[in-house]
């Protein structure tokens, strides 16, 4: 009697594996560059392996769009938010790292880790 041995491949991670990501983009500060920089912001998400959830684009009206965009990504539960330059977070990335967020830069590619830790259950960054 002989023995076959099988071997198998591990699955492919699932989508759920990523870390989820939302994209920040700030008419007031992109102008009329807005729809290219939400572009340039999915598609730096996607190269980097993120599960891009959601373009954040806070309305006109808005008196903290910063505070908006951590609203958000604490609702939908992301580990991290991307924008095209550090223009967006007031050139400040411990607006976002201290409330438990990773950030990511399209425009000077670079990379902010968060500098708190969130809670299981508890939505930082929301008012």
């Amino acid at each position: 009697m002989t023995h076959t041995q099988v071997i198998k491949s591990p699955p492919p991670p699932a989508m759920s594996d990523k870390p989820k990501a939302i994209g920040f983009v700030r008419n007031d500060v992109s102008g009329l560059d807005a729809p290219r920089h939400a572009t340039d912001v999915q598609r730096h998400a996607h190269a980097l392996g993120y599960q891009y959830v959601y373009t954040v684009r806070p309305p006109v009206d808005v008196d903290d769009p910063i505070g908006y965009v951590l609203g958000m990504a604490a609702g939908l539960g992301v580990d991290v938010i991307v924008v095209f330059d550090l223009g967006h977070v007031n050139c400040l990335p411990a607006l976002i790292c201290d409330e438990g967020f990773d950030l990511e830069t399209v425009c000077r590619q670079s990379m902010w880790a968060r500098t708190a830790q969130p809670l299981p259950g508890v939505a930082m960054g929301a008012a």
